[in-house]
């Protein structure tokens, strides 16, 4: 799905691009930042120029904004997100990475937050984030940013055996 860009304090939200797919598989596939994402980790992708086309091709989706968070001043990009249409539209499911380099710094706050935002300004009156209870980190941006857990889950990592306790973590605009 499309949108006009917007921009926070420090970083510029624009959709993902075909150009993106290099970082998004760098991030989303690295063990380390991609640990508590359900996307495979590279080792585990057996046709990677395939995977290639697919992220190319997340632009297109017609269920799904996905959204490059870059640096304003550097337009280097800093990491992704994402937001799934649910419920006719009324209720958006939230995913979102950060590269390594930019841990520790209030870029996730942010990201979300303006993403957020971004469907509070669509109409949207709930959103859904499901995190990993281990991952501390994006369990306090969550409560940080005014939402609770709501329910527990598990997840499994795409090509592991790995399982993770997971929180769905909501809020209401």
């Amino acid at each position: 799905m499309t949108f006009t860009p917007f921009e926070t304090a420090r970083l510029r939200l624009r959709p993902q691009e075909a150009r993106d797919a290099g970082f998004a598989l760098c991030i989303w596939g690295d063990p380390l930042t991609g640990k508590y994402l359900s996307d495979p980790v590279l080792d585990d992708i057996d046709d990677l120029n395939e995977y290639m086309e697919l992220l190319r091709s997340l632009s297109d989706s017609t269920d799904c904004y996905y959204v490059i968070a870059e640096d304003k001043v550097t337009h280097q990009p800093i990491g992704t997100c994402c937001a799934v249409v649910k419920d006719g539209g009324s209720c958006w499911d939230i995913g979102y990475c950060i590269h390594p380099t930019c841990w520790h710094k209030g870029y996730a706050k942010e990201m979300v937050n303006a993403l957020v935002q971004f469907g509070a300004q669509n109409g949207i009156k709930t959103v859904l984030a499901d995190v990993a209870a281990e991952n501390a980190g994006s369990c306090g941006v969550m409560r940080a940013l005014g939402f609770t857990p709501t329910e527990n889950g598990t997840f499994r990592r795409s090509g592991s055996q790995t399982e993770y306790k997971n929180l769905t973590f909501k809020k209401e605009l």
